[in-house]
């Protein structure tokens, strides 16, 4: 009896793998600290490669620690900020969506928002659904600039890609957008 593709993707599978010693000491104390089975720290590897970095690299997303990040958001004019979050926002998300979800709907926006939330870490996104209401929370460490620029980004995609016309409220960590639910 064939399988469905839920299931199939929920199958496990037993792969064994050789790594170096030092890979395998590495693992062992990592996994530890975090109170992890050495099986679990590698699966949670792996996810991260088959949601995130797999597409990620070939996206384009390039890393950096927070304390350049967070300079470059202060030091840049807050003008030429603004104008290329209103330019990326009407492109990025889109393009990114596409790319990941291979289809580009709001259920796939903020699917791509939570992925990237999780692995980019520029903002902890929590979003809810509820009442014929979505309410998108962005949670951040990079100051008011950050914020405006967010809004700016989320505003710009939402109205360009799914014709929604959402309500902000915007704090020095805090943006919070809100629209009535597609049906």
């Amino acid at each position: 009896m064939p399988t469905s593709d839920s299931s199939h993707k929920r199958k496990s599978v037993l792969r064994t793998i050789r790594i170096t010693e030092a890979q395998d000491e590495v693992l062992r104390k990592d996994s530890k600290s975090e109170g992890l089975y050495v099986n679990a720290l590698l699966s949670t590897i792996i996810t991260k490669y088959v949601e995130w970095d797999r597409y990620g690299d070939r996206f384009g997303f390039v890393s950096m620690s927070k304390e350049t990040f967070r300079s470059i958001i202060e030091t840049t004019d807050e003008q030429k900020l603004l104008s290329t979050a209103r330019d990326l926002g009407a492109r990025i998300p889109k393009e990114a969506v596409l790319f990941w979800r291979k289809k580009v709907n709001l259920d796939s926006y903020l699917s791509f928002l939570s992925l990237f939330s999780r692995y980019q870490k520029l903002a902890e996104y929590e979003i809810e659904v509820e009442s014929g209401e979505t309410i998108i929370t962005a949670r951040h460490e990079f100051g008011e600039k950050w914020s405006k620029w967010l809004k700016v980004f989320l505003d710009e995609s939402l109205r360009g890609s799914f014709r929604i016309q959402p309500e902000f409220e915007v704090s020095k960590g805090f943006v919070v957008a809100s629209f009535k639910s597609q049906t």
